[in-house]
């Protein structure tokens, strides 16, 4: 349970797993209040990319979110092309007023975005999802709490 941290008793809110969309090539999920969670996987090309792109910003603005967490710690490999999206979804979002947290980069997809000389600016990028949930509650004024 998140709970906002304040002297007041305010009330626990619960973590949404609703589903936000369903039939894109991702699924999107809320995860507090007003942030959304999302994960890709397998391989990336540039046609799914952009699949996966549109559903992202479809959704975002059809919704009140101010978070989104883009899951990478399935993906098989992101080569220079797939990372060069990765960086126009994250500017999109924020010219929307969203701000990303990228998370769960492996090791060996580190190592290749690296080597392609990508510069991840301006990009925040946290070690899993434990992490970024734990970054969203800072962000909103929660905390977790055992009931």
């Amino acid at each position: 349970m998140a709970k906002k941290e304040s002297n007041t008793s305010e009330p626990e809110v619960a973590i949404s797993r609703r589903k936000i969309i369903g039939d894109a090539p991702i699924v999107i999920n809320e995860i507090t209040d007003r942030c959304l969670y999302t994960g890709f996987s397998g391989t990336m090309d540039s046609i799914r990319i952009k699949k996966v792109v549109d559903s992202i910003l479809e959704i975002t603005t059809r919704t009140e979110n101010d978070l989104i967490i883009i899951d990478l710690s399935n993906l098989e490999i992101i080569d220079s092309i797939i990372a060069s999206h990765l960086i126009k979804l994250n500017k999109t979002l924020q010219l929307v007023g969203l701000e990303v947290l990228f998370c769960g980069i492996q090791p060996i997809v580190a190592q290749s975005i690296v080597t392609a000389g990508v510069q991840l600016d301006n990009i925040t990028v946290l070690k899993n999802l434990k992490r970024a949930i734990a970054e969203v509650y800072k962000r909103q004024g929660l905390k977790l709490v055992k009931i």
